[in-house]
């Protein structure tokens, strides 16, 4: 298995935002065939379930605003602050 121009795919990879780095290891994966998740993840540095969930992201077209990452509610929550008295 190869994927050409690797090393400007791996430069291209680390300047994008997570969303965009599933959606990209997800499509060179689909374009590698059976295999290609494992793969990429191995290239990547990447979990395998982080290419899946790109490529599930991709099938379901989900497109977020151009300001967005996350959907609304996604990320880690804000520490609560101790009830003061």
């Amino acid at each position: 298995m190869e994927i050409k121009n690797i090393e400007t795919k791996k430069w291209f990879f680390d300047n994008l935002n997570e969303r965009q780095k599933r959606q990209f290891a997800a499509m060179l994966a689909q374009d590698l065939g059976f295999g290609g998740q494992v793969f990429v993840s191995k290239i990547f540095n990447i979990e395998t379930d982080t290419v899946r969930r790109g490529l599930s992201e991709l099938v379901a077209r989900e497109f977020l605003p151009m300001n967005r990452v996350r959907k609304p509610g996604g990320g880690r929550k804000k520490k609560s602050k101790p009830n003061q008295k």
